[in-house]
């Protein structure tokens, strides 16, 4: 393992800014609208600045271990529980990214989906960015729609969902609206039902969920090719 370094400033306040992810932008909006976008999130203030910060302190664990991982991997926490997304060349380095995320105090589980192959290129990473704003301006603009409670990350066109749906209807809403955006190949769901997460007090040991939990579902019919939609609610 890599020496102990001294996370940056600036570093830190990038990764910081990065965790954040949605949750920033009610208080951009600011006023009424944005005190009616934070209640509509499930875990209130809060629980999104807590998730945030369990973020920060995963993105430090990874930088600790070596710059190039807390580059190539995404963090995303909802619930307490961490997805990592990402594509590295070393599968020692998946392993190592799962392990530093349980490492810290307060994560309730974490679901690696963290890719190993050739190092992947600008235009892949700046096609996944692309498709997650397209899905997470989808899911903004979608009347009745819990938005704020879902993570959207996108590595080599998968598309990779968590957080908490009021039901099972608006959850297969979200899973549409991902699988018909443009370049997407694949739908990840780690989304749980409203009242269905893991409770702290019940929380088991942090672990990466198991495989036959996914359940692969049949595209919809239209004459473009329509991605594949794998199942780890």
């Amino acid at each position: 393992m890599h020496g102990f370094q001294k996370f940056p400033t600036n570093i830190l306040i990038l990764s910081t800014l990065l965790c954040l992810n949605g949750c920033i932008a009610p208080f951009i909006m600011g006023g009424a609208a944005a005190g009616a976008m934070v209640a509509t999130r499930e875990k209130g203030i809060g629980g999104t600045m807590s998730d945030s910060n369990l973020c920060t302190k995963v993105k430090m664990n990874l930088y600790n271990f070596n710059a190039d991982l807390h580059a190539k991997v995404s963090v995303s926490v909802q619930n307490q529980e961490v997805l990592l997304t990402g594509v590295v060349q070393d599968a020692s380095w998946s392993q190592e990214a799962e392990r530093l995320a349980k490492s810290v105090d307060g994560v309730k589980s974490v679901i690696n989906n963290i890719e190993t192959e050739g190092e992947e290129g600008l235009g892949s990473m700046s096609s996944d960015s692309w498709i997650t704003t397209r899905v997470r301006s989808s899911l903004l603009f979608e009347k009745d729609l819990y938005s704020l409670n879902y993570t959207v990350e996108t590595v080599n066109g998968t598309v990779y969902l968590t957080g908490v749906g009021q039901d099972e209807t608006e959850i297969n809403r979200v899973v549409e609206i991902a699988r018909n955006v443009g370049g997407v190949k694949k739908v990840v769901n780690h989304v749980k039902i409203k009242g269905q997460e893991t409770t702290p007090d019940s929380a088991p040991e942090a672990t990466t969920p198991a495989e036959n939990t996914s359940v692969e579902v049949a595209p919809i019919d239209q004459s473009s090719t329509i991605p594949d939609v794998e199942d780890r609610g």
